[in-house]
This record gives C-alpha cells, structure tokens and sequence, in this order.
C-alpha cells in the first residue's frame, strides 16, 4: 500500500468541498477579484460565518469591525482568506471520525496552536505570506486524521505500539504502514493541488534536514510542532497534576520559558540553525499563541470548545 493508491481508493471521502474547489479555480485567474473570491465563499453561508468571525477576532487585532468578505480580503488579503477557508473546511469534513481511534478534540487544539506558533515564528524568518505557516500548521497532522479513518485495525496497533515505546508516532507507522501521517498528508493536499511549498513543509515537518523543497517553512513548522506538543502536555512540575490539555494551551504563556527551554532540547538542531530563532522569540510566540488560541479554536473547530467551558 502507497499514500497514493490509499488516497485514489478513497477519492470521494477525501475530495475537498465543492466551494473549495470553485475557490480554488478562480483564484488561480491572474485577474481574480476581492468581489469574485467573496462571491464563492458567500456560496456557503456557514463558512462565511466563521471567516468573518476569525478576521474580527483578537488574532488578527483589527479595530475596526468587518462585516463584508471583500473588506475582509481588501484587509488580511486574498491568498489567507482562500487558506482560511480550505482550514476551516477541512476540520469540517472530518467531524466523524470515532473517538476510539483518535482524539479529534485534542488534535484539532494541536493543529491550531501549533498554526499560530507557526505564522508568528514565519515573521522573524522574513517570510512572505506568513499566514502559509498558519495553514501549514492547521493541517500538518492531516495524515493521522486520513489514517483512524480509512485504516482503523492499523490505528489501534500504532496506538497500542505507541503507548508502549518511546519511539517516534511517524517511525512506528512506516514500521506497520510503509508510510507516515506526513507522507500521506503531503499526498492528499497535492491531490487537492496546494501549493507545493506548503505540501513539502507537511511532508519534512518531522525531518526537516531532509527537506529538498521549502527548507525554511519544513523547520518552522518542526519547531512550531515541537513547542505545541510541550505547551499541550505541560506538567507545571513533578509532583503537580496534568493540566487539562485545554487549559495547558490557554494557560502556556504562564509557563512559557519552561516550555520553551524543554522544546528546544526535543528539536532538530538543524530547524533551530535554519530559522536562527532564539529562545526568547519562542517564549514570545508562546505568548502570543495563548491569547489568542480560544478565539481561534472556537471558530475553527467550535465543538472542541464545549470541553473546554
């Protein structure tokens, strides 16, 4: 079995919304409109919803209220609202999966923290469009989702391999797969036609020294994921309780420095030279994850929240 031969065997569980794919369409036109792009998204009323409740939150910060998709675009831009809408409607299609083979809360929490640690991190490389990491984080663990769904006999046995080892979760599925959640996420969102700079930072996210493409993106989304996994498992110290996983991540910008210092130890040295990120730039985008996880995970991926109250 190949990602390839998995992700063609299921084609119609995996294909994106059709308002994706109209999205996708007319914004591969040189002359795409604000107003073109709003009308597709306005197509699907829920989404709309939920984007013009993302733009006004406190992540973007943006005073004054936006009540139209083409103000939303004329101010955060054409290409992050288009990734805004392939995110938000991705978590959508995969509401079903059974929690006996994944914890689809604790993911999507994973997934949107590590995509605002990510963006924030992109702006100290310099990167353009820095809202790419945002969506690359949001769907880096895609595959994991693609795997409890299409492969449940397989989930249970690198679940059960996992919590048994200390090895790598991506080393124990090539063992029992042939492939790992990165090579099969990579796979499907080439299958959706993204961008090949944010399919290749998906495929490296866990090796980013062996990125041939997207060098940079693949080690901040590996530093990204690295600190998301710490900050959702905090211990706030040997003898203390587990922190609710929800309340470690609103709550990490109390314990940000130590956070920061244990994700560093855990990282791909390689990712830290690339990047030149400084611990005091992590410890920075802690904080600025924590403010506004809530908001975001709400809009996102809103039934993770009722958890969460």
């Amino acid at each position: 079995m190949t990602p390839e031969n998995l992700i063609s065997k299921n084609i119609k569980l995996v294909s994106l919304p059709e308002v994706c794919l109209r999205l996708q369409e007319i914004s591969e036109s040189p002359t795409a409109t604000a107003e073109q792009v709003g009308q597709v998204i306005a197509t699907d009323s829920a989404l709309t919803a939920r984007l013009l409740q993302l733009v006004n939150s406190a992540y973007y910060g943006i005073n004054a209220q936006i009540d139209t998709l083409p103000r939303a675009i004329s101010l955060v831009g054409m290409r992050e609202l288009k990734n805004l809408a392939y995110a938000a409607s991705t978590a959508k299609m995969f509401t079903g999966i059974s929690d006996e083979h994944i914890n689809i809360n604790g993911f999507w929490q994973h997934s949107v923290y590590c995509g605002i640690v990510g963006k924030h991190l992109a702006k100290y490389c310099s990167i353009l469009h820095s809202e790419r990491l945002f969506t690359a984080g949001l769907l880096h663990d895609i595959g994991s989702l693609l795997i409890a769904m299409l492969l449940p006999d397989e989930t249970r046995q690198i679940t059960a391999d996992y919590q048994k080892s200390e090895r790598d979760l991506h080393l124990i599925e090539e063992d029992i797969l042939d492939f790992n959640h990165a090579e099969l996420g990579a796979t499907l969102l080439n299958s959706w036609n993204l961008p090949r700079n944010l399919c290749a930072a998906i495929l490296y996210h866990h090796l980013p020294a062996e990125a041939h493409d997207a060098h940079l993106e693949s080690a901040i989304l590996h530093i990204a994921n690295k600190v998301s996994e710490y900050a959702q498992g905090f211990k706030q110290a040997p003898e203390s309780r587990l922190f609710d996983p929800f309340e470690s991540l609103l709550n990490s910008d109390i314990h940000a420095e130590t956070i920061a210092a244990t994700a560093i130890k855990q990282m791909d040295k390689s990712a830290l030279t690339l990047t030149a990120i400084s611990e005091q730039q992590l410890i920075g985008a802690i904080r600025f994850a924590a403010t506004g996880f809530d908001q975001v995970m709400e809009i996102i991926y809103p039934t993770a929240m009722s958890e969460m109250t």
